[in-house]
């Protein structure tokens, strides 16, 4: 079972190109303020700054990417100090033409920003993947693998097109840029474990052959009657060791672990299908309706049938 496949697919993740930030010389600014999303920034051409509360200016050059997992404030400019203006006027000043381009003007070299977001069910902060990754990940296009590379050529390439189809095709590279991004920062992460700066979560576990193997068998078939002794026997260890170790490397105890997937696989269920809420329970392991109820407002905070309503609701508010 690929995890991360599972969980990003369970969530309803999709990339969404947004616009463009065109520019020249070093006097521009856009200030981003706090989203309940991930958002991405790709410079496809010239150099700019990254400026995040809390943290130094960070320069962008050509190829770089950054992901912004939990859409934290922040701002793109042309220089370090530059005044960075709400993107809404700059939108409203400087409207997108048939490309999605804001072009601010200005004399100079041209920077040439690609901006886009990740939409999925639920909030960043509780989401499996985005709330395991820091603030701010920032890969160096020239320091990226080759794949990488290919994607971050792709992508640019596609947003200057005007063939048929070009927006489709990015915003389906935006996909495949984010697990990238996920793998570069994971490569990251492990050359970062002997420091002990590695962040625990079940992201970084999947790289420890005895606990990613418990975290594959879990996610191929939540439903089945995990206990620990029975997860720690499929992966050949004692039931204390690995409970000590699954807690250290993931951040979570193994059964708190199966039943937020549970949960999560429910959610999907209850959004995507028309199956009773009973039925459902039962489909993701629960033995009755009244456990299932319990269990998924214990972990979301709503019962099972009023995150239907409100699921249902959504696309036609």
């Amino acid at each position: 079972m690929d995890v991360l496949a599972d969980v990003l697919a369970t969530t309803g993740f999709n990339g969404v190109l947004l616009a463009q930030l065109r520019s020249r010389g070093p006097g521009w600014g856009c200030a981003l303020e706090q989203q309940n999303t991930a958002g991405f920034h790709l410079v496809a051409e010239g150099a700019c700054w990254l400026r995040v509360a809390g943290q130094p200016p960070l320069q962008l050059v050509p190829g770089d990417v950054v992901l912004l997992p939990r859409g934290e404030p922040h701002s793109l400019v042309g220089a370090p100090d530059a005044d960075a203006v709400p993107y809404a006027d700059l939108e409203a000043a400087h409207p997108p033409g048939r490309e999605g381009v804001v072009d601010l003007g200005g004399l100079g070299a041209v920077v040439r920003v690609v901006c886009g977001k990740f939409s999925y069910e639920g909030d960043a902060a509780r989401h499996p993947v985005l709330s395991a990754l820091p603030a701010v990940i920032h890969v160096p296009g020239m320091s990226a693998d080759a794949e990488l590379q290919s994607i971050v050529r792709l992508l640019i390439a596609e947003t200057t097109r005007t063939r048929p189809g070009a927006r489709v095709v990015a915003a389906r590279l935006t996909d495949v840029l984010f697990v990238q991004v996920i793998r570069a920062w994971l490569d990251l992460a492990d050359s970062d474990a002997d420091t002990g700066a590695r962040q625990r979560s079940w992201l970084t576990a999947l790289h420890d052959p005895r606990i990613g193997a418990a975290l594959s068998l879990v996610h191929e078939t939540p439903q089945a009657p995990w206990t620990v002794e029975s997860l720690a026997r499929e992966v050949a260890m004692s039931r204390p060791a690995f409970a000590r170790q699954f807690r250290e490397l993931v951040g979570a105890a193994p059964l708190a672990y199966v039943s937020r997937l549970r949960v999560d696989r429910a959610a999907r269920l209850l959004r995507e299908t028309d199956d009773l809420v009973g039925d459902i329970g039962e489909a993701v392991g629960y033995a009755s309706e009244f456990t299932f109820s319990r269990a998924f407002s214990r972990e979301l905070g709503i019962a099972p049938g009023r995150y239907r309503r409100a699921a249902q609701a959504q696309p036609a508010a």
